[in-house]
């Protein structure tokens, strides 16, 4: 970007909170407006994880593929500069993210100076307090939050020490930590829903490449052989393996690019490929008068499960304003045998997958350890074929055995957070790939349409896909 002759001061508030929190600062004349997305991210302490857009003299400026409807007129964000939008001394302007929980900020323009040799922009000149958690719920759910955490009494106090990890300060403010990141402020590129485990990334590097790939299947044919009719008639029947295969069907006939902020499949492509899963996920729900519409695609579980593996496993590249399409892997993929692709893809999610994904859950965010997934994999090795065991014993087992913990005084919602990241990192993966089976029960409190898990019961499917897992190298 070239060198800017005036730099634009602006005042950043957060809408209806109390006591307000705001930042002031300092940007080039020539920053877009999709860059000042990413700048209000950082000096404001959000995390990126949600849509977002500019309204500006009554235009919307984001993501034009987050507009899918069209019911926004949506500019295309990275088109715009500050300084080709004509804002004035004291002209103000709106910035919104989360569309769910409804984050408002007026962007007030304080000054236009003159840029100052040797700076760097975009700079923070000072701010007061911290913004609120993500995912909080919105003005409302925040200020139940500090009510809560600051009342001891509070039904919710607990859970929402847990929540958050333990504290949270409100009036917490670090110009020098700002400021650190600003200086590394990049746009995305990649999508949230494809971040490997810090642990491992240097597994990636052991995984089969596209000839690798051929071995490998070579190396399976003893093992097909021997498959009888019913179990190989499973694989291929696998919804898990159908949606991967459509979902790869797509790509290669419909190269699409990531949205800009995430790298997430635009929205046309997110209805397009779950009309054609085996179980389309409801992307549209009218309840009473009111209809609520998908907007992105982390907010449809089964499509970013699929789209984790085919990314983790090479079949697919992309990421934030580049095209999503299949690799040669994945045309190489389409060509395996069924049960092949089935391993395939259950390989890359024993080892190569952040298993996080799939309970965003304060504690979560820096993945899992390596730990987890060994504990996790020996005791579904454990389990026999047909036989049920209940599902607390040997939640308890995996979670013993990794070591994992929360802290907090009240021992018995540690519990029942410990046994919840089980149930979805383990469990609800193994249910589609055809691992476990699983019985249910009446919900205690809520009654026969809310349903607990009760039992677990290994497939022979699944004992297939662990006993060759064990032989992998």
């Amino acid at each position: 970007m070239p060198n800017p002759k005036q730099v634009y001061q602006l005042k950043v508030t957060l809408d209806n909170v109390k006591p307000p929190v705001w930042r002031r600062l300092v940007v080039a004349e020539n920053t877009d407006l999709f860059s000042l997305h990413e700048i209000i991210q950082a000096a404001m302490g959000w995390q990126n994880y949600h849509l977002h857009m500019f309204t500006i003299a009554g235009q919307i400026y984001g993501d034009p593929q987050d507009d899918e409807y069209g019911d926004l007129d949506t500019k295309n964000e990275t088109r715009y500069r500050l300084n080709k939008l004509g804002l004035t001394e004291k002209a103000k302007f709106k910035y919104e993210y989360d569309f769910g929980d409804g984050w408002q900020h007026t962007i007030l323009v304080e000054k236009i100076l003159p840029a100052e040799k040797g700076v760097h922009y975009p700079l923070c000149l000072t701010g007061k307090r911290a913004c609120p958690p993500e995912d909080v719920g919105g003005i409302w759910g925040y200020a139940n939050f500090l009510e809560a955490l600051t009342n001891p009494k509070h039904d919710e106090h607990t859970e929402y020490l847990e929540w958050i990890g333990g504290a949270f300060d409100p009036e917490a403010f670090d110009l020098d930590n700002v400021n650190q990141g600003l200086r590394s402020v990049n746009p995305a590129r990649g999508s949230r829903m494809s971040r490997l485990e810090p642990n491992d990334k240097g597994l990636v590097e052991l995984l089969p490449t596209g000839q690798e790939q051929i071995a490998m299947a070579e190396n399976l044919s003893g093992w097909l052989n021997n498959l009888d009719g019913e179990l190989a008639e499973g694989f291929e029947s696998l919804p898990l393996r159908r949606d991967v295969m459509t979902f790869l069907d797509y790509l290669s006939k419909n190269p699409i690019a990531g949205t800009q902020s995430t790298g997430n499949l635009p929205l046309k492509a997110v209805h397009a490929i779950c009309g054609r899963f085996v179980n389309p996920p409801i992307l549209e729900e009218t309840i009473g008068s009111s209809t609520f519409k998908t907007r992105s695609e982390d907010g449809v579980w089964p499509l970013v499960f699929v789209h984790t593996l085919a990314f983790n496993s090479r079949l697919v590249d992309g990421g934030a304003a580049r095209k999503w399409k299949t690799t040669p892997e994945g045309d190489l993929f389409s060509r395996l045998l069924p049960p092949v692709q089935v391993y395939f893809l259950f390989l890359h999610w024993m080892i190569a997958s952040d298993w996080s994904i799939a309970y965003q859950f304060a504690g979560l965010e820096n993945g899992l350890l390596q730990d987890f997934k060994l504990a996790a994999q020996n005791n579904l090795s454990a389990l026999l074929v047909g036989k049920n065991m209940p599902y607390e014993p040997f939640a308890k087992l995996v979670i013993a055995e990794s070591g994992l913990e929360w802290h907090n005084q009240d021992q018995r919602f540690v519990q029942m957070i410990k046994l919840a990241v089980v149930e979805n990192l383990v469990i609800s993966p193994m249910i589609r790939f055809g691992v476990l089976e699983c019985g249910y029960r009446p919900n205690d409190i809520l009654g026969g349409d809310y349903k607990d898990l009760d039992t677990l019961r290994l497939t022979a499917l699944g004992k297939e896909l662990l006993t060759l897992l064990k032989k992998s190298p």
